[in-house]
C-alpha cells in the first residue's frame, strides 16, 4: 500500500494552488484576540458543554416530553460520560493556542496545526450530535437502520478520502474542482451573503409571529429525519479531509511553495519569522 504522506515535492506540487495558500495564510494571520475567544466559546461552550446539557435533558424526560420518545433509547448511556466533552474542548484548545503560538512566527504550520485539530473535533462533534438525534427518534428499528447508514457512510467516507488522497499524491488528480476554487476565492463574500440571509431569516420570524409555528410544525414532522441529516452532512468530511492533506503538504513542502507563488518570506511565515 503507497503511503499518501510520502510524496515528492513535483508530485505534490499541482495540488496546492495559489488561493488555497493565501487563503490558508490569513487564517492565521487575521485569528486575533476577539476571534480566538468567540471560537472558543461557539465550539466548547454550545458545540460540546450546551449540547451535552441537551443530552441530558432529553435523556431524563423521555416519560414526560410533548413528543413520543423512547425510555429504553440506547443511545441514552452512548457517550454519556462528561469527558467525552473534555477531549472535544482540549482539542479546540489546540487549535486557539496553535493559531496563536505559530500566529506571525510560521504561518503555514500555524494552518497544519489550526486545520488537523479542527477536522478531529468536527469528526467527534459529529458523532455526538449523531447521538443526540437519535434520542428524538422514537422507533427502535429507524434507530437501528440510521446507525447502519452513519457507519457505512463513514467507512465510505475514510475509504474514500484514502482513494482521491492516493489519486492527488500518486496519480493525475491534482487540482481542485473549480467550484472548490470559486469558493476558496470568494469565500468571504458568501460567507457575508449567508449571514445577510441568516438575519433576514431571523428578522422574518420576529415581525410574523406565525413563521414560529410553522417552523414548529415542520420540525416536529421531520424530527425522525434529523439523524438522516446528519449522514448526509458528514460527507462533507471529504472536503475536510482533502484540505487535511493539501494543508500538510503545504507545511512539508513550505519553502518550495513559498518560491512557488513568488511570496516573501515576511509574507509567507510572518513578521516574527526566525528561520
Amino acid at each position: 500500500m503507497e503511503s499518501v504522506f510520502n510524496g515528492t515535492f513535483s508530485q505534490v506540487e499541482e495540488t496546492v494552488s495559489e488561493s488555497f495558500a493565501k487563503n490558508s495564510i490569513d487564517t492565521i494571520k487575521q485569528f486575533n484576540l476577539l476571534k480566538g475567544l468567540l471560537f472558543t466559546g461557539f465550539c466548547i461552550g454550545l458545540g460540546s458543554y450546551a449540547l451535552y446539557g441537551v443530552s441530558i435533558y432529553i435523556s431524563n424526560i423521555m416519560n414526560q416530553a410533548t413528543i413520543p420518545l423512547d425510555e429504553s433509547n440506547e443511545f441514552i448511556t452512548i457517550f454519556d460520560n462528561i469527558w467525552y466533552m473534555h477531549i472535544q474542548s482540549i482539542l479546540i484548545l489546540a487549535v486557539v493556542i496553535g493559531a496563536f503560538v505559530y500566529r506571525k512566527k510560521d504561518n503555514i504550520k500555524g494552518f497544519f496545526v489550526y486545520n488537523t485539530f479542527l477536522t478531529m473535533f468536527l469528526l467527534l462533534f459529529m458523532i455526538f450530535f449523531f447521538k443526540v438525534t437519535q434520542l428524538l427518534v422514537y422507533s427502535s428499528s429507524l434507530r437501528l437502520i440510521y446507525t447502519g447508514l452513519f457507519i457505512i457512510s463513514y467507512i465510505y467516507i475514510f475509504i474514500r478520502s484514502y482513494q482521491n488522497t492516493k489519486k492527488m499524491v500518486h496519480g493525475t488528480k491534482k487540482k481542485r474542482s473549480a467550484l472548490v476554487e470559486w469558493f476558496s476565492r470568494n469565500r468571504k463574500n458568501i460567507t457575508s451573503l449567508l449571514i445577510g440571509v441568516g438575519g433576514l431569516y431571523y428578522l422574518s420570524k420576529v415581525i410574523f409571529t406565525e413563521a414560529n409555528d410553522l417552523e414548529t410544525r415542520i420540525i416536529g414532522s421531520l424530527i425522525d429525519f434529523l439523524p438522516l441529516a446528519v449522514c448526509l452532512v458528514s460527507f462533507s468530511f471529504l472536503y475536510f479531509n482533502s484540505v487535511a492533506i493539501r494543508s500538510y503538504y503545504l507545511y512539508k513542502y513550505s519553502e518550495e511553495f513559498r518560491k512557488k507563488f513568488g511570496f516573501d518570506k515576511k509574507d509567507w511565515y510572518g513578521e516574527k519569522y526566525q528561520g
